[in-house]
């Protein structure tokens, strides 16, 4: 039985996502001790969507398993084969690796909301296909926008606003 490429994107999912539920969640979500009223508390939606995750990964790994039983018998591949076979998506995968990594870090730069909007605009640009440009250009604009409205509307949680745009809304405030 050889593992193929839904086994393994499962298993990254899971370790992923069980890294992030067990190890960074605890260490850098603080949460209070006393939280008023019936408001969640501050880890709860980063709990919500690595548990969806996690599972996710789980139900990948699950669902590969029939398929390698049924391709157990095919011929086996070297990895060097395997690699040179998949160059490009494995230089997606990088770059997509890249991008995440260019998110992490611009985001209490230049804040949330404009950082979510080259996010996403790049993981669009990763895909490949352009076929619906009006659907990927209103969804990199309108989604991160709406996402923020209903969580400082609705729930009333803070978005970070980075460094860059505090700045200018402090100066734009004392000119005011």
């Amino acid at each position: 039985m050889t593992p193929n490429r839904d086994f393994y994107t499962g298993l990254i999912a899971t370790a992923f996502f069980a890294f992030v539920l067990f190890v960074l969640i605890p260490i850098y979500v603080k949460v209070p001790s006393f939280i008023p009223g019936f408001a969640p508390p501050p880890d709860m939606w980063p709990r919500v969507i690595t548990v969806v995750g996690l599972v996710m990964g789980i139900l990948a790994i699950l669902f590969a398993i029939p398929k390698m039983r049924a391709t157990a018998n095919d011929r086996v591949m070297s990895i060097g084969a395997t690699m040179h076979r998949n160059r490009k998506l494995i230089v997606r995968f990088s770059g997509v690796l890249i991008g995440f990594a260019a998110f992490a870090y611009a985001m209490p730069e230049i804040g949330f909301v404009p950082a979510t909007i080259l996010l996403l605009a790049y993981l669009f640009l990763m895909t490949g296909n352009y076929s619906r440009k009006i659907w990927m250009i209103g969804l990199t604009i309108v989604f991160p926008i709406l996402l923020y409205l209903v969580f400082t509307e609705v729930t009333h949680t803070p978005f970070p606003e980075g460094h860059l745009f505090s700045a200018i809304t402090a100066d734009f405030v004392t000119l005011i």
